[in-house]
């Protein structure tokens, strides 16, 4: 059977996963494999594998959108315990005060060395 030349363009990204994945093997052999298989598939199969990426686009949309839902969620739970632990603090800080200030009116006076006869 006569052999007929083909040429195509692709993306460059494109090309070196193929040339990755084509290893060793002669690039006429690799890619007439690959129009070879595809080819062959029944067309349901080929109507399968076209639908996939879409869903996939719309899961990961979705995902997209879950996550930053989840990141403003977290986002703003993190002010929130900010905040609340910002305010705990105050009110430890006063209370060291109060109590420091109490300390201190609960301590006897010191004597003088002198008066140890009292």
């Amino acid at each position: 059977m006569p052999k007929k030349t083909i040429t195509i363009r692709i993306d460059e990204q494109l090309f070196e996963k193929a040339e990755a994945r084509r290893g060793g093997r002669k690039k006429s052999e690799f890619y007439r494999n690959i129009i070879s298989d595809y080819l062959s598939e029944k067309p349901e199969v080929l109507q399968k594998k076209q639908e996939i990426p879409s869903d996939i686009s719309k899961e990961n949309d979705a995902l997209k959108a879950e996550l930053s839902f989840k990141d403003e969620l977290m986002k703003k739970l993190k002010d929130e315990r900010l905040k609340e632990m910002q305010n705990q603090l105050v009110f430890l800080q006063l209370e060291f005060q109060k109590l420091s200030s109490q300390l201190l009116k609960l301590q006897p006076a010191p004597h003088k060395w002198w008066e140890f006869w009292k």
